[in-house]
C-alpha cells in the first residue's frame, strides 16, 4: 500500500503504545548536535581536457592533455560552521602538480547580517577571479588578472568578514586580510606583511528577465620596493548583466572589469580591462566574443587579445568548447591559438556565483 508518511497508520500499534508507556525508562536525548557530515560529505570532481590544435608560439606542436582535475569537498561541520576545500591536479609543461586552491571554514549566520571565512580562499577583488576556471564562460582568466594577481588570481590564507545590509536590495561590504607571499604585485622583499582587501557589491533587478551586479574593490599590500612603507595598491570595478527573456535559446550575458594597479615604489598606474558578450544562439549552444587589454605593472609591456568561441552545453554537467584567440603585444610576435575543451563534472558541484 502506498501512502504519505504522515497519514500512514502505524503497522504495529501495540509496540508503539508500549514504548510510550515505558518512555520514562529511556535515556535522555544527547544534547550535543550530531555532525551530519560524518557519513555524507559533498564530493565533486571537475575535469578540464584540452586539445591545443594551433599555437603559433610552439612552431606547430600540438598538445592533447588533461589540463586540470579539480576535487571539491564540502560539508557542514556542525550547525554553526561549513567547511569547503578545492584541490587541483594541474598540468604544467607536461608535469602534474597538486595544489590546494581553497580550503576554508565559513560561518554564515553570525547574526545581524554578518558572515565570516577563515582559511585559504579567493580574495574579493572583482568577480571573475573569485570563480574557479570551470565557472568561466571562456577558457582562461583575463590577461589583466594574470598580469596583476597571478595566473589564477589572488588565493591565499586569510580571514574575511562580510556584512549584508538589511532591506529588500542586495548590498554587501567585505573586509579581508591575507598572507600575500608571492602574489602578483603584492610580492617581493616585503611579502611578509599582510594584504588588505575591501569590496562593495550591489544587485539590480530589472524585472523578471534582466538583472545586473555592480561592484568595486580595493587592495593594499606589500611590494618589491626596498622601502617597507611602499605598498602596492589595486582598484577594481566590475559589472555583470544577464538577460533571460524566458525559455531556452535567447539568453545574453555581458561581463566587464577594469583594474588600476600601482606597484609600490612606482608612481605610474597600470591599467587593464576586459569585456565579453555571450549569446545563446539556440538551446545549449552559446557563442562569445571577448577583448582583453593589459598594461603589465612595473613595465612598459602591453598585451591585447581577441577571443572568439562557441560552447555546446550538452547538459549542466558537461560541455564542449572551441576558442580561437589572437594575442598581440609590444614585446613579442603575435600569437594565434585554437583550443578545444571537453569539461565534465560529477558529484555535488556547488552552484556558480552570479
Amino acid at each position: 500500500m502506498l501512502c504519505i508518511a504522515t497519514s500512514c497508520p502505524d503497522p504495529d500499534p501495540l509496540p508503539t503504545i508500549a514504548r510510550a508507556q515505558d518512555s520514562s525508562t529511556q535515556p535522555a536525548p544527547d544534547p550535543t548536535p550530531r555532525n551530519k557530515s560524518t557519513f555524507d560529505p559533498e564530493i565533486s570532481l571537475v575535469t578540464d581536457f584540452r586539445w591545443n590544435a594551433i599555437d603559433s608560439d610552439r612552431a606547430g606542436r600540438k598538445r592533447v592533455f588533461l589540463r586540470e582535475a579539480e576535487l571539491g569537498l564540502a560539508a557542514d561541520v556542525d550547525p554553526f560552521l561549513r567547511a569547503e576545500a578545492t584541490i587541483a591536479f594541474a598540468d604544467e609543461d607536461g608535469e602534474t602538480h597538486a595544489e590546494v586552491e581553497e580550503a576554508f571554514g565559513r560561518y554564515n549566520n553570525l547574526g545581524r547580517g554578518l558572515s565570516a571565512r577563515f582559511g585559504k580562499f579567493a580574495a574579493a577583488i572583482g568577480r571573475v577571479q573569485r570563480n574557479h576556471a570551470d565557472q568561466l564562460n571562456w577558457l582562461d582568466y583575463p590577461l589583466m588578472v594574470q598580469d596583476v594577481l597571478g595566473d589564477e588570481g589572488l588565493r591565499a590564507g586569510g580571514v574575511s568578514f562580510s556584512y549584508l545590509f538589511p532591506g529588500d536590495r542586495f548590498n554587501e561590504i567585505t573586509l579581508e586580510a591575507f598572507d600575500s607571499h608571492d602574489l602578483g604585485i603584492f610580492a617581493g622583499a616585503n611579502a611578509g606583511a599582510p594584504t588588505f582587501v575591501g569590496a562593495y557589491r550591489t544587485f539590480f533587478d530589472f524585472g523578471a528577465d534582466a538583472s545586473a551586479q555592480v561592484g568595486f574593490s580595493y587592495a593594499n599590500g606589500p611590494s618589491s620596493s626596498e622601502e617597507e612603507r611602499k605598498r602596492s595598491q589595486l582598484f577594481a570595478a566590475e559589472v555583470t548583466y544577464k538577460l533571460r527573456p524566458g525559455g531556452q535559446g535567447s539568453s545574453l550575458d555581458f561581463e566587464g572589469e577594469a583594474f588600476w594597479a600601482r606597484p609600490g615604489g612606482i608612481h605610474e598606474t597600470s591599467f587593464g580591462a576586459f569585456a565579453a558578450v555571450t549569446i545563446e544562439l539556440r538551446p545549449r549552444l552559446h557563442a562569445y566574443v571577448k577583448y582583453d587589454y593589459s598594461e603589465v605593472p612595473g613595465t612598459d609591456d602591453i598585451r591585447r587579445a581577441w577571443s572568439l568561441g562557441a560552447t555546446l552545453k550538452v547538459t549542466e554537467f558537461h560541455h564542449w568548447r572551441a576558442e580561437f584567440q589572437r594575442i598581440e603585444s609590444n614585446f613579442a610576435p603575435a600569437r594565434n591559438l585554437l583550443n578545444l575543451q571537453f569539461q565534465w563534472a560529477i558529484g555535488a558541484h556547488p552552484a556558480h556565483r552570479y
